[in-house]
Order: structure tokens, then C-alpha cells, then sequence
């Protein structure tokens, strides 16, 4: 069949939500080149007008659906099946900030279709500042923050991976960057453009939406600018710059330093989520060095510098309109301080109150006989109403157990797909779902095990009494699996689910 039929694996039934075009390839009307010999008048139910680029596994056209709307067709040299899997992941994302896909087929001709973004990408539009420097950071830090929650990596976030449309910037090339473009590898294994990886994606470990953090935050600097904080001369320096000096921030204008010397940490754990990012953007509180502060008893407390002060506001008001459905999409709720910390804020009373009656000593129900003045002045000097009895086991009892190990758990794994009647397999695409039930404000690292091999590893925290984990997947390999789920740190918990993928025929 020519076009995807609605049991196709569903994946192109939901319209995914990503930018799926050439790495590097900017769409710009002043940039469209005639049709070559050789090229398809037609693709599916788009009329292809000209040439707007070409990568390494396609052509992009500038294309004519049928109600005249200019799009972007991207003609596939083959169904590649690590791109089915990508773009099969990608329709999870929230539309925020990035050039969505329209329309897609792997049949016959594969091509997929997103917005056309008519203007510059960043690498051309030059330095940014004030008002538009902020905008563009909140506008980026939005899509990076929704690629993320879909359980997504961009890895390889860069200024010519920012279209700047007339409605704000858009983010594109998201999670396909593997499958798209050799030519941004150091080695065979790390993908990336140099001047704005991260260390560990240069040593090419395990990269995960650290990595993107790192990389906006170089982007910004760059905006800024003109240049990464790193610099972009030889590979080689660049590459030791980003391993072991700090980064040159000196022109990037407060609070936005303070923001991206954090996102900017060597050690990923050390780096905000973009997440927290944007809500700093927005009035919360950012990271400035040399200007002490109290740490926040927000929702993820990070081991991170305890220096903060508070964004300033400046700007707040003209990117309101970019932020807000991004904001209410992405936050379940407001940050809630953590109950450990308000437990050693407020010293507990109900115990004590309880136990008044039970002791044998009158003082406190009788102040006029014995000791009538030392007594009480004595003890609630220490805060404690009770007599001598109490002021043990309140304290012990009170505040280092909730600190000591946060009561996480996994309410439920689950793996979602279609059932193949009459038995209980799944076709198409396999994700996988979780939720996790813990105080607010609790950071954790997980892990991911597929059939007893660790897939990979990410880092969440708790927002509310019951969170869910960015899905996983998919798994398409046929046959039996085991997935766990296991929680690393700050405890060690795991559950896990079996079930079988079979064919859909």
C-alpha cells in the first residue's frame, strides 16, 4: 500500500509530534532550489516545489499539501528500521516549540512531512540579546523540557537545530540525530557536534537529558555571544576545554550565567534538569556564584551549588505567551516543600501532649505545689513542653528517619501495546509505563533492564504522592521479555513485568 493504513502499528496513526528533518538543513523560502532530473513531482498527496536540502539518508523538499499550506517532505532513501524506531518514540511529545510531523509512510517511497518553519535557523541569525536572548532561552528550554518528559534525547542540540519561525523558535532534529548525519561523529559510537557536547558524550559513556542541559546551555552562550563557551577552533582543543577548563561566561548576562555555569557542571548528576531550568527562567530560583542563598525545599534537590538568587523578571513578561501552556502541560502542580524538611522545621507537639497525662510527676498539671518556678522555665526552654521523659523519644523519632531513607516505592510496571486476540500478546510498538509513589521533592536514579541487560538509566524525582516515569520503548523485537524496573538511589527497590510480542498478522 502507498499510505499507511490505521493498523499500521499506530505509530502512524497518532501523527507524531517531532522535527523530523535533515540534520543541519534550514528551511528557508530564499534557499529553495529548482527540482533536479530525477526528483518526484509528487510524493503522496504533496506537490513537491522545490529543494530545500539533503543529508545523509534523504532529500528535503518544499512541498504543497492539498490545501496550499506550505510543508517539508522529506523523501527517505530507505525505511531504515532504527528510524522507525525513533520516529515511533517521538510521537510522544508535547507540541511545544518544535516542528511537528504531519504526515509519514514507510510504504513504498518512505517520506515524512512536518511544518514548514519559514526562517533562519540560530547559526545564521546572529547575537541575540535582552528580551529576544531571554525568549529564545525559555522558547528552547520548553522543547528540550518535553522532548525529555517523553522519555527522549536530542544528543545533539545545536544552534543550526533552532529554526527561528515568526511564532518563536522551533526545536528540530530531535532523537533521530543518530540516523541522520555521520559526519557530526567523533568516533563511530558518540554523536554530536564537538563544540557543544557533553564530557561524558565525548567518553562515550551512557548519555542521557544531562547531556541536552549541557548542550542549551552552550547553545545559549553561543546566542549570546557569538561563540560556545568552549570555543570552536581545532577538534582537539575544544574537546580538552570541555573535559577539564571551566567555560567562558564572562559576556553571558546575569541571571542567564548563573543558570548556565550549573547546566555547564563536568558531572551530569551536578546539572539542573531543564525542567528546573525553565522554571528558574521564570521567576524561580537560579544559581549565581558568590551570592549565598538558602537552598529551596523545592520539588528536586539536586547536590548542586547552595548559591541562589533570585531571576530577575525582566523579561518574564514578553515570553509569558511561550511559557504558559508549555508550564501546564509539563507541571502537574506548583513545587511543594519535602516533608523531611518540614519536619525539622517545625518541632512536633502531638506526642508530647499525649503523654502529659500518663506522667507521674504533677509540675505540669500542677504549678503551684512543688518546684513551681523551675520546673517549667527549664524545660520549655528546650521548646519541649513534656517533662525529662519526652525530650529522648520526640527527638529521636522525629526528624532523621524521613532523611535517612525516603519512603519510595513502584506502585506499578506495565507494558502497553495491542493485544492480539484471542491470546494476551502485543503487536507493533511495546512502551513501557511506571509509576512511582514517594514524598514531593525527592530526587531518584533508575535504571531500565530488558531481558537482563541494562538499556538504560536515567534520573527523575518526585513531584507529587504518585509520579510517572518518562515511558520507554519501544520494543519491537518478537518473543518473550522480562522488563524490570529498578529504583538505584536514594534506595534500591525493583518490580517487574513479563509479556510476549508477537507478529500481527
Amino acid at each position: 500500500m502507498s499510505r499507511y493504513s490505521p493498523t499500521n502499528r499506530q505509530w502512524v496513526a497518532t501523527v507524531l509530534r517531532s522535527a523530523a528533518v535533515v540534520p543541519g538543513v534550514t528551511l528557508v523560502m530564499p534557499n529553495v532550489e529548482p527540482l533536479r532530473q530525477g526528483d518526484p513531482p509528487v510524493v503522496g498527496m504533496y506537490r513537491l516545489i522545490g529543494r530545500l536540502g539533503q543529508g545523509g539518508q534523504g532529500v528535503v523538499y518544499l512541498g504543497q499539501a492539498r490545501d496550499g499550506r506550505p510543508v517539508a517532505v522529506k523523501v527517505l532513501r530507505t525505511g531504515d528500521e532504527r528510524l522507525v524506531k525513533e520516529i515511533d518514540a517521538a510521537r510522544r511529545v508535547q507540541p511545544f516549540c518544535i516542528a511537528q510531523v504531519l504526515d509519514a509512510s514507510l510504504d513504498g517511497v518512505p517520506y515524512i512531512v512536518t511544518e514548514y518553519v519559514q526562517g533562519p535557523s540560530l547559526q545564521e541569525a546572529g547575537r541575540h540579546q535582552g528580551a529576544d536572548l531571554q525568549r529564545l532561552a525559555v522558547g528552547t528550554a520548553t522543547a528540550l523540557a518535553a522532548i525529555h518528559q517523553a522519555g527522549i534525547v536530542h544528543r545533539d542540540f545545536k544552534p543550526g537545530n533552532v529554526l527561528l519561525g515568526a511564532d518563536g523558535p522551533r526545536v528540530i532534529d530531535f532523537g533521530i540525530a543518530r540516523a541522520m548525519d555521520q559526519a557530526r561523529t567523533v568516533t563511530s559510537s558518540i554523536v554530536g557536534t564537538p563544540a557543544y557536547m557533553a564530557p561524558e558524550q565525548l567518553a562515550g559513556e551512557l548519555v542521557g537529558p544531562a547531556a541536552d542541559v549541557f548542550a542549551w546551555a552552550s547553545v545559549i552562550t553561543f546566542a549570546a555571544t557569538g561563540s560556545p563557551p568552549f570555543g570552536e577552533d581545532s577538534l582537539p582543543a575544544v574537546i580538552n576545554r570541555i573535559l577539564h577548563n571551566e567555560p567562558q561566561l564572562a559576556d553571558l548576562p546575569q541571571p542567564l550565567r548563573g543558570i548556565a555555569l550549573r547546566c555547564l557542571a563536568k558531572n551530569p548528576a551536578d546539572r539542573p534538569t531543564m525542567q528546573d531550568v525553565m522554571l528558574r527562567l521564570l521567576g524561580g530560583q537560579a544559581a549565581v556564584p558568590g551570592e549565598p542563598g538558602p537552598v529551596p525545599a523545592a520539588r528536586r534537590r539536586r547536590p548542586a551549588p547552595g548559591r541562589r538568587t533570585a531571576v530577575a523578571t525582566a523579561g518574564a513578561v514578553a515570553i509569558a505567551a511561550i511559557a504558559t501552556t508549555a508550564a501546564l502541560a509539563l507541571f502537574s502542580g506548583d513545587p511543594s516543600p519535602s516533608p523531611a524538611l518540614s519536619a525539622l522545621a517545625q518541632p512536633a507537639t502531638t506526642k508530647p501532649t499525649a503523654k502529659k497525662p500518663a506522667t507521674t510527676k504533677p509540675s505540669a498539671k500542677k504549678p503551684a505545689t512543688r518546684r513551681p518556678t523551675e520546673k517549667p522555665t527549664a524545660q520549655r526552654s528546650t521548646d519541649r513542653p513534656a517533662t525529662q521523659r519526652t525530650t529522648s523519644r520526640p527527638t529521636v523519632r522525629s526528624t532523621p528517619k524521613p532523611a535517612a531513607r525516603p519512603d519510595i516505592r513502584i506502585l506499578s510496571v506495565e507494558a502497553m501495546g495491542n493485544k492480539h486476540p484471542p491470546s494476551d500478546c502485543l503487536y507493533g510498538a511495546t512502551l513501557m509505563k511506571a509509576m512511582v509513589e514517594g514524598p514531593p521533592g525527592i530526587d531518584f536514579t533508575y535504571s531500565w533492564i530488558l531481558d537482563g541487560k541494562v538499556v538504560a538509566t536515567s534520573q527523575w524525582g518526585t513531584r507529587e504522592s504518585a509520579t510517572q516515569l518518562p515511558q520507554y520503548g519501544p520494543i519491537t523485537e518478537l518473543g518473550t521479555h522480562r522488563v524490570v524496573l529498578k529504583i538505584n538511589s536514594p534506595v534500591s527497590i525493583q518490580r517487574s513485568v513479563t509479556f510476549e510480542n508477537c507478529d500481527d498478522d
